[in-house]
């Protein structure tokens, strides 16, 4: 370990956030051969209980799509995640509480082997450091929150909180939807708020989930249950508006599991037991632009975006799986890894994808928000429709398998 008094800068990159983006990039670009620290300023997380009653499970969930598990088994993490803890799902049930429209999603109408897994964050973060730890070149500094920035020629020199000292030719900004190295360097942003908190949480279904996600759209936000790999209970992600948020969240189990299967309806298993529960505020962010002089970001520190279609982690594993393939290509052709090129590369790569599926999440939050008759007309006629035409259906789940 060198002294706080020295500045480590025999890096190719810095990473700042080890989180399941940050390991990942960590990871990918450890094993092409760059020497990569990783900073953050937690303590590093204890291995989690592979327990299964119902406060074990983590209440923050994901839903994997085939491309990302793809990805995360090409790092060697997929293989660390226990196969007991993960919900593989090969159905969708969606319908709007406010009317009849409805559609079905089924893993065998395009002859796949299933739609996605739910994935407890938690694990997925474990089985990332357990890659790091076994991957030459990648160190993971624990306990170094990032106090300042300083651009030199040598790139951005970092100071932690500790006094540690870090310069690297390119810098990552992987720390999440409050970066601080977003905020730092001042990057502008285009965010607003929702006006809504999501209750995130497991509870035990009466029934079984049926390897089925559940997803119904109610006036105050959307409501889903997540299949979890114990065939009795879920996950839950329920948005609500703040008004109405504050009113549920403080009601006690046994009214909080009254509120919950009114609000789900008839359509939808019956929650028989609910575990513990919490509650974040929802926000979209978007960094105008991902790139700087020798800094990128990437997943929730360069967009962040509604949990109604649990596309979040997917996005970002893509921003990586992007990023590595340039620097990886860059260094072959023998280019700087913080080349301009490279950097501009992937950001034209990934902000046309990212935007697409933000500006498609905004619109389903304003369709399904509004009471208006003809808005509730629309979407019920337009979910029948989907649902009756084979090849729509198809298009829509080869999209969401991506």
């Amino acid at each position: 370990m060198i002294s706080a008094s020295e500045v480590q800068s025999n890096l190719d990159v810095l990473i700042v956030g080890a989180g399941v983006a940050g390991l990942s990039l960590a990871t990918a670009l450890g094993r092409e051969g760059f020497k990569i620290v990783v900073i953050d300023g937690a303590p590093r997380p204890e291995r989690p209980s592979e327990a299964r009653n119902m406060a074990d499970w983590d209440l923050r969930v994901s839903a994997l799509t085939p491309a990302s598990i793809s990805f995360l088994t090409k790092l060697g993490a997929w293989q660390n995640i226990p196969a007991n803890r993960t919900g593989r799902y090969h159905r969708m049930q969606v319908w709007d509480a406010q009317g009849t429209g409805s559609i079905g999603f089924d893993a065998e109408e395009i002859q796949a082997p299933f739609l996605g897994h739910i994935v407890e964050n938690r694990l997925t973060l474990q089985a990332l450091l357990d890659c790091v730890d076994h991957c030459s070149g990648v160190e993971v500094m624990w306990g170094q929150g990032l106090e300042s920035m300083i651009h030199t020629n040598a790139g951005w020199k970092i100071e932690c909180s500790s006094g540690q000292r870090y310069c690297a030719p390119l810098t990552v900004g992987a720390d999440g939807a409050r970066s601080r190295v977003r905020e730092l360097i001042a990057m502008p942003t285009r965010q607003w708020s929702y006006h809504q908190n999501a209750i995130v949480g497991t509870v035990a279904l009466q029934s079984g989930h049926l390897n089925t996600c559940w997803q119904v759209f109610l006036d105050s936000g959307p409501l889903a249950l997540l299949p979890l790999a114990d065939p009795e209970k879920v996950a839950i992600v329920w948005s609500l508006d703040e008004a109405e948020h504050d009113h549920i969240a403080a009601l006690p189990d046994h009214a909080f599991l009254h509120a919950l299967n009114r609000a789900l309806g008839q359509d939808a298993p019956v929650v028989a037991g609910i575990g513990p529960r919490a509650s974040f505020p929802l926000q979209q962010v978007h960094a105008v632009d991902y790139i700087d002089q020798g800094l990128v970001l990437v997943a929730d520190a360069a967009h962040s975006i509604h949990p109604l279609a649990g596309q979040g982690i997917n996005l970002g594993l893509s921003d990586v799986r992007v990023l590595a393939s340039e620097l990886a290509s860059g260094k072959a052709h023998g280019l700087l890894v913080s080349d301009p090129v490279l950097l501009k590369r992937y950001q034209r790569q990934r902000k046309a994808e990212n935007l697409a599926m933000m500006a498609a999440m905004e619109a389903f939050k304003r369709c399904f928000g509004s009471q208006n008759p003809l808005a509730v007309l629309a979407r019920n006629v337009g979910f029948n429709v989907v649902d009756q035409q084979s090849w729509m259906k198809r298009w829509f789940m080869e999209q969401a398998l991506s």
